[in-house]
């Protein structure tokens, strides 16, 4: 799977805001929909962990990485097509193990839930 490139990042201690580029040439794209393509929710939830992982999840172990557990409040209001500015915001909850994920631009909020981690799996 390929990822949005990250265009613009501010990041907290335990938070993460980006502006991500959804070009029409990710993978997301493929089979979702040839006349209306959308970024389908459960690419929006692997995306939110491949980021966590790759940039809030400095206090694991590098050859490891968080994995879901299970996912609650999980809303999908708008569907995100190529070329849609968009934003993702992260929180972690480390005292919870559980990550927030929101996916938003000025006009829509496209997604958002609560991605509860499980004990980290070695990544090989």
């Amino acid at each position: 799977m390929d990822y949005p490139e990250i265009l613009s990042q501010n990041a907290g201690d335990h938070s993460v805001l980006l502006e991500l580029d959804i070009k029409p040439a990710l993978d997301a794209f493929e089979g979702h929909f040839d006349q209306f393509p959308i970024v389908p929710g459960v690419v929006q939830i692997g995306w939110s962990l491949h980021f966590f992982n790759q940039l809030l999840a400095t206090n694991l172990n590098p050859e490891k990485r968080a994995v879901i557990d299970k996912i609650s409040a999980l809303k999908f209001q708008h569907v995100i097509t190529p070329n849609t500015p968009v934003s993702l915001e992260l929180a972690h909850d480390l005292n919870k193990q559980q990550l927030s994920f929101r996916f938003f631009n000025h006009d829509h909020q496209f997604s958002s839930g609560k991605i509860h981690l499980d004990d980290c799996q070695n990544s090989a």
